[in-house]
């Protein structure tokens, strides 16, 4: 299906044609997002018979998008998981170092203030940048 719309000249008078042709591909993706959402949409409502996305369905799904935007089809790159594996087992083993009793040695409070370091900080690093994570 071939889906037109016209964009006030004025609008886009400043885009080069690497801008116009990156508009193209995200209104595209994003057409699409829409008309998956609204047949998810209707297939919720529906018991499987005669299906039908409505004017209504499809702004229901336009508003969803705005209000929940689609996350990028892209992978993440493998250092972001890999920095996600760190927080999960520098947490485990910080909390497994958490032990009063041998807060007496030196070393070993060492090791828990570098584990719990390492924890925070790679966390940290996540929560702050979590639009990039996919």
């Amino acid at each position: 299906m071939r889906i037109e719309f016209e964009i006030p000249d004025e609008k886009v008078s400043d885009l080069n044609q690497n801008g116009r042709a990156e508009l193209t591909k995200h209104c595209k993706q994003w057409t699409e997002d829409i008309i998956d959402e609204a047949t998810r949409i209707e297939a919720s409502r529906n018991d499987g018979t005669n299906t039908e996305v409505t004017a209504a369905i499809i702004s229901e799904a336009a508003t969803y998008s705005k209000r929940f935007p689609f996350k990028s089809k892209s992978k993440s790159k493998w250092w972001i998981k890999l920095i996600q594996i760190i927080a999960f087992i520098s947490s485990l083993l910080a909390g497994s170092l958490l032990d009063v009793d041998k807060f007496k040695n030196v070393s070993y409070v060492v090791w828990f203030i570098i584990t719990l370091f390492i924890a925070v900080s790679t966390t940290v690093y996540l929560t702050f940048n979590s639009e990039k994570n996919g």
